[in-house]
């Protein structure tokens, strides 16, 4: 076990500069969230709408009393009554605004008056009754949210609040807001011939006069609740259900193979998730972007199941079903990092993929030439990326920190260190600097300076610029 003091760590991070990311006192991190969703929803492909009822335990996090519940719903909806846990009507205002921090980003913000102030820890329980239309947020430069009611292809989620989210009209503030998993039951109603997916489990799927409904129920919290719907078929296999268009139907076959496959082996590498995966994997059209939860499902994108060599993108969300809970607010999202590297290893393993040491490469190279002098982000620690809102760029340097890790330790040690403290922390949740110490236990090596280098500093780009390759830099890393 190694044991190095970070001093000199944190006191780099407290005397750098922050004033460009400071907060306003109406973007404070709002300190309400959601403990239990409970949505009913019908569905109307002719007119392109949704009629909903979405219920909320609400629970207080913060230290003091609050008076009002804020929600963010798609712009093209609106709110026709609310009520509390005993079905009293309560009052609330609703008005289409724009994030204070992102001037694209418009959204119906519906503000809940609370006739007694919920205390601290405590929970209170409001239902919205909602309708409207659904619209994407392409505009806003989040090009996968191309979110609309469609018979080719719907997917109801709080990317385009297609259902209230407790927040509010700011970004950034939305952002650093504590994300606790949440409990969801969701029942949908549309035409008979579509399929309604979810992660979860399927608890009930009624046909009345031409018109299904699905009630889906969470096995375990969840960090995010995804409902596509298209009309899918079904694959199953040891707790794994595989939603799939039609004519990807032998790409659906393989991907449940390889999904097994790289389950069995991040077992291996990092120990069991503590409990039998209930998994669904539902495939979404290309460009609506991927995203994993053990508890939430896995959304896929279509190339994963169309291209062997894609399937990369598969083995980078089921490495997420091993992250602990992020307790960083905000967070820099290493996760994101570890990810792109574990995606290419398991590629390696299964599909016999042989260009990790060229992508690293290739990595290096991409972010020399985005992170130049004149660039803002540049000057931006890996460590600091979550409070300035660069997260972008936790995939990238990311990846190379733990690709370097990786060459460093062995495949035996890295997988020990990261296992070991997705066993340590999947419960209570960690953060940047338990991952470290983490790294440091299961190391014969003083890490201190690749840890200062990596995500305290930017020296790993000072070298880069200097012409030194990666494999240089794996050397200096072995001094």
């Amino acid at each position: 076990m190694q044991s190095h003091p970070r001093m000199s760590f944190a006191t780099l991070f407290l005397l750098t500069p922050c004033a460009l990311f400071a907060q306003t006192s109406e973007q404070a991190a709002l300190q309400l969230r959601e403990s239990r969703v409970a949505l009913s929803l019908a569905l109307d492909y002719e007119e392109g709408s949704l009629r909903g009822l979405a219920t909320f335990n609400i629970l207080n996090v913060s230290d003091s009393p609050a008076t009002e519940v804020p929600f963010n719903l798609n712009r093209l909806m609106t709110v026709q009554n609310v009520r509390d846990g005993q079905g009293a009507p309560v009052a609330f205002t609703q008005d289409v605004v724009t994030f204070s921090d992102s001037p694209r980003q418009q959204v119906t913000h519906v503000r809940v008056s609370l006739s007694v102030p919920l205390e601290p820890d405590s929970l209170t329980r409001l239902t919205l009754d909602y309708s409207g239309y659904l619209t994407g947020y392409t505009e806003t430069g989040s090009r996968y949210i191309q979110d609309r009611i469609d018979e080719e292809f719907t997917i109801l989620r709080a990317d385009a609040y297609a259902f209230p989210v407790v927040g509010q009209t700011s970004w950034r503030a939305n952002r650093a807001a504590p994300h606790i998993p949440f409990d969801f039951e969701v029942s949908v109603t549309l035409p008979e011939r579509f399929t309604v997916a979810s992660g979860g489990s399927l608890v009930e799927r009624q046909v009345d006069d031409g018109l299904a409904t699905y009630v889906y129920r969470s096995t375990a919290a969840a960090p995010f609740l995804n409902i596509p719907i298209a009309e899918y078929g079904l694959l199953k296999s040891d707790g794994i259900r595989v939603y799939y268009f039609p004519e990807d139907s032998a790409g659906a076959a393989l991907l449940l193979d390889r999904a097994q496959r790289a389950l069995a082996l991040l077992t291996d590498w990092f120990g069991p998730l503590g409990q039998r995966p209930e998994l669904a994997v539902m495939e979404i059209p290309d460009g609506w972007g991927s995203q994993a939860s053990l508890a939430g499902g896995i959304i896929q994108t279509a190339s994963a199941f169309r291209d062997l060599s894609q399937m990369r993108q598969l083995y980078h969300e089921l490495t997420h079903l091993w992250n602990a809970p992020d307790t960083d607010l905000p967070s820099a999202r290493w996760n994101e990092g570890l990810a792109t590297y574990l995606e290419r290893r398991i590629a390696a393993a299964l599909d016999g993929w042989t260009g990790l040491d060229a992508y690293a490469e290739r990595v290096a190279a991409y972010l020399v030439e985005r992170l130049g002098e004149t660039s803002d982000a540049a000057g931006v620690s890996f460590r600091r990326y979550g409070d300035a809102g660069l997260t972008d760029y936790s995939y990238s340097v990311g990846f190379l920190m733990f690709y370097l890790l990786g060459e460093l330790l062995g495949d035996a040690a890295f997988d020990q260190a990261i296992g070991g403290y997705y066993q340590s922390h999947r419960e209570t949740g960690g953060t940047f600097e338990d991952l470290i110490a983490q790294i440091d236990e299961s190391s014969d090596s003083d890490l201190t300076r690749f840890f200062e280098e990596w995500v305290y500093t930017t020296t790993w780009l000072d070298q880069l610029r200097s012409g030194a390759s990666v494999a240089d830099l794996l050397e200096r890393a072995r001094l």
